[in-house]
C-alpha cells in the first residue's frame, strides 16, 4: 500500500504499513481508556520532541545547504510540504531546552508557551524540573492567581502569556461591575429560560479595564423581549435562574 506525500514540485510514493483497525472492546473500563489516552499523548509528544531534534540537526549542520538548497526552510517547504515549518521550529525550540521525558510529562505545546512566557517575563527556568515554575494566571475577569506550571493547562498558559503581552494599564474589573454583569445575566435568563428554543450566550469581557457585556444568539423577533429584560428591575444575583457569564 502506498500513500502520496505532498511536495510543491512533485508527488512521491512512500511505502505505508497496512492499516489494521483496533476495535474497542465493549467491556473496557473508563480507567483503561484514560490510561491509553495518556500513553498516546506521551507518544505524540515523544514524536514531536524527536522531530525537533531532527530539525535542529538539519539546521545546525547546514545539511540542506550542502545538498544544494538555499536554506533549510526551502528544503522543508519543497520536500516536506506536509510539515509546518512553524511547528518544526516550535518542536526544535522545545527539544533544545527540554529532554524527551520532560516533553512526555508536560507536553510540547505547553513547554513551548512556557519558553515564550519565560522570555517575556525574564523568568529563570529549571529545564530539568519546570513543574514548580510560578505562573501568574488571570481568570476571566482579570484577577490573577499564581500557580505552578505543572498545574497549568495550555489555555491557562496562553492566557498568562497574553496578560504579560498586554499593556500594564489593564486592571482587573471592579467587583461591583462583575456583580452588575451577573444581575443582567440573571435577568436575561429569566426571560429566555433554557430548553425554550433560544440559546443565548452572555459573556463579560475586560477590555483594557472596561467591563463589556456581550449578548449573542437573540432572534430578531425577540429583540423587544431582550430590551424589556434589560430595562426591568434587576434581580438579586442570589435568586432566579442565572445564565453563566461566559469567560472571554
Amino acid at each position: 500500500m502506498f500513500t502520496l506525500f505532498k511536495s510543491k514540485e512533485a508527488t512521491r510514493a512512500v511505502p505505508e504499513a497496512p492499516f489494521v483497525h483496533r476495535a474497542i472492546p465493549d467491556d473496557i473500563t473508563l480507567e483503561q481508556l484514560g490510561s491509553e489516552l495518556r500513553q498516546l499523548f506521551a507518544q505524540e509528544n515523544s514524536n514531536h520532541h524527536r522531530m525537533g531534534e531532527i530539525y535542529n540537526h538539519i539546521v545546525e549542520k547546514k545539511l540542506a545547504e550542502a545538498a544544494g538548497y538555499k536554506d533549510s526552510t526551502e528544503y522543508f517547504r519543497k520536500e516536506l510540504a506536509d510539515l509546518s515549518v512553524a511547528s518544526l521550529k516550535m518542536y526544535g525550540a522545545v527539544a533544545e531546552s527540554f529532554s524527551e521525558p520532560v516533553a512526555r510529562r508536560f507536553g510540547v505545546t505547553c513547554l513551548s508557551v512556557l519558553l515564550t512566557y519565560a522570555e517575556a517575563t525574564g523568568l529563570e527556568l529549571n529545564h530539568e524540573e519546570p513543574g514548580p515554575t510560578p505562573i501568574e494566571v488571570p481568570d476571566e475577569h482579570g484577577n490573577v492567581a499564581v500557580q505552578p506550571f505543572g498545574a497549568c493547562s495550555v489555555d491557562q498558559m496562553r492566557r498568562a502569556l497574553q496578560r504579560k503581552r498586554r499593556p500594564t494599564s489593564t486592571k482587573p474589573l471592579p467587583p461591583e461591575k462583575v456583580a452588575l454583569a451577573e444581575q443582567y445575566s440573571a435577568a436575561v435568563a429569566q426571560r429566555f429560560p433554557k430548553g425554550k428554543g433560544t440559546q443565548l450566550k452572555v459573556k463579560l469581557r475586560n477590555q483594557k479595564g472596561k467591563a463589556v457585556l456581550d449578548i449573542q444568539g437573540i432572534p430578531l423577533e425577540q429583540i423587544l423581549q431582550l430590551v424589556e429584560a434589560l430595562s426591568a428591575e434587576l434581580p438579586p444575583v442570589s435568586t432566579g435562574e442565572k445564565a453563566p457569564v461566559q469567560p472571554s
